[in-house]
């Protein structure tokens, strides 16, 4: 009998890039395929995605990908698997699929794919895996947690969820199928981690109608209320709310414009066209009967909300009784950019409420609660904790054991690690080395360690340009140095900085004329340079910059 393994190549020690592998015989199966936005932006990484090396080395054996719900972290790395080769069928719900479908688009690929649409409940035949889609409830419609049946028995991924007994859309949890997969048997569960933390129930969406409701009827101004644009569910209570109160609803940001739409296609947003005014109609209107729905909720650079704030909009202007909804969890990492958005948001008159404050957002990960529940109905033979960063792999592993699962099956495994079940054995058996990818712009073009270190010293230590020219034939330098410093030094240090760095390079010049009169072996100019300019801003500005000595031969 062949073991299953299991190996993660992204979302086990992070909050992003979720994708995993099952393998067993001959046949592999990929689960989401998702990037994770970078922090190093200003480096030009524009985002981060799994290493597909493994992958592509066996992407023959690759027989589907199987896609838990639609957000970027589970879907956004799929172009770039296509694009090195790996090409299997995607199987989705319906909106995931149109997100799927128009995330191709933009990478000229949508035509390239085979996508097929499952509904819940659905069984999806492979030779070694047979995968059952089951509802679950997540801050974006259409979410799925996945039964798969393998030759060794029953693997639960739950995928991103929370119990919530009311959502606005969809289908509720759909917690009886766990119930009976835990009386039937699950020799593993893989569970999410991310709220594991918090000791509260998670919040209904039920309970953001009450405050939306609330706060839209009190408006005195201009409402924006800045969410993720996946979030269909949060869009339609605004939808509906407007219709109640008699209000127009406008969209700032392509992304949002995007999903209203696709919200339409898939039936769940009704009737938009009759409540949707344009940007340009804003003064058409009282200024206490429109609400704008806004991405930028996390602070991204050149968003329609972040040019709210900083009073760049072309469309929007903020006055004093305008309120900013912030309907969205900060993402780790992001916090800075958005508290400096908020105080801008502030500076331009409006009332700004945000999670810390209000309750105007509720999470789509289930809590420590709701997490056990899920064990406990389930009841595993192995848990392996998914969909954290390391410490919330470890409180979710405690909580595990404290539902009765013995220690030595409960299992934390991170990214690259090769995991080998059997029907006794849940066990790490190599560790892959974890090799992210650094993505520059949407072409998707890689970006080095090397390269990104160079990027990282020029913005720490600044760059230096030595300009000479040299006659081709006597090989003599007939003009420069020429001196450019760039991140380097302040106004007051330049003058003398300057001086004395050409000081230097001309003694190297004379030395290199030296050994040319002299007929002896000719120096290396261009790393004499290079060498004694880093020394000299090393000795006196404690830097060591790039330093780079060009020389045109003419």
């Amino acid at each position: 009998m062949s073991e299953l393994k299991i190996i993660p190549l992204g979302g086990l020690g992070e909050i992003g890039m979720n994708c995993m592998v099952l393998e067993y015989a001959d046949e592999i199966l990929i689960v989401d395929c998702g990037l994770l936005f970078s922090d190093l932006d200003h480096f030009g990484v524009e985002f981060v995605i799994p290493d597909f090396t493994y992958l592509k080395e066996r992407k023959n054996q690759v027989k589907g990908y199987i896609m838990t719900h639609g957000h970027e972290d589970h879907i956004g790395a799929l172009p770039f698997a296509l694009k090195a080769g790996i090409k299997a069928p995607i199987f989705a719900s319906p909106f995931t699929g149109l997100l799927i479908r128009q995330r191709l688009k933009e990478y000229g690929l949508e035509n390239q794919v085979d996508l097929r649409i499952f509904k819940m409940g659905d069984r999806i035949e492979f030779n070694q895996f047979k995968i059952t889609p089951v509802s679950v409830n997540h801050s974006i419609v259409d979410s799925a947690a996945l039964l798969i049946d393998t030759p060794l028995g029953r693997v639960i991924h739950t995928g991103d969820f929370k119990i919530d007994p009311t959502p606005f859309f969809g289908q509720g949890i759909d917690l009886n199928t766990f119930s009976r997969a835990g009386d039937e048997g699950v020799l593993l569960l893989l569970s999410d981690s991310t709220n594991v933390e918090r000791h509260d129930h998670s919040m209904s969406e039920s309970i953001i109608y009450q405050k939306f409701e609330q706060l839209f009827a009190a408006a005195e101004g201009l409402t924006i209320v800045s969410m993720f644009a996946s979030n269909v569910g949060r869009m339609g209570q605004i939808f509906d709310l407007a219709h109640r109160l008699n209000k127009k609803i406008a969209l700032a940001g392509r992304t949002m414009e995007q999903n209203v739409r696709l919200g339409s296609e898939a039936g769940f947003l009704k009737n938009v066209e009759s409540q949707l005014i344009s940007l340009d109609d804003l003064d058409h209107y009282p200024r206490n009967n429109v609400i704008v729905l806004s991405t930028g909720s996390q602070g991204e650079h050149r968003s329609a909300l972040i040019r709210v704030a900083m009073g760049e909009h072309s469309q929007i202007q903020l006055q004093p009784g305008d309120l900013v909804l912030m309907s969205s969890k900060f993402i780790p990492g992001n916090e800075k950019a958005i508290g400096r958005m908020i105080n801008h948001l502030f500076k331009q008159g409006a009332e700004v409420l945000y999670e810390a404050v209000h309750d105007i957002h509720v999470s789509g990960h289930a809590t420590r609660p709701e997490l056990k529940e899920m064990l406990t109905r389930v009841r595993p033979k192995f848990f392996i904790p998914i969909h954290g960063e390391y410490r919330h792999l470890v409180h979710h592993s405690i909580l595990a054991k404290e539902t009765g699962i013995p220690s030595e099956n409960v299992l934390i495994a991170v990214n690259g690690d090769v995991i080998q079940i059997t029907p006794d054995t849940c066990r790490i058996i190599e560790h892959r080395e974890e090799l992210r990818v650094l993505v520059e712009g949407r072409e998707g073009n890689d970006i080095s360690k090397l390269v990104l270190r160079e990027r990282r010293q020029m913005g720490e230590k600044g760059l230096v340009f030595s300009l000479l020219v040299r006659n081709t034939e006597s090989r003599r330098i007939i003009a420069g140095p020429e001196i450019i410093f760039k991140g380097l030094a302040n106004e007051n240090q330049e003058g003398w900085l300057m001086g004395e760095a050409k000081k230097l390079v001309k003694k190297a010049i004379s030395d290199y004329d030296h050994s040319l009169d002299a007929r002896e072996p000719q120096i290396d100019l261009q790393e004499t340079i290079r060498i004694e300019l880093r020394r000299f801003f090393n000795h006196n500005l404690r830097k060591k910059p790039i330093v780079l000595p060009i020389i045109l031969d003419l």
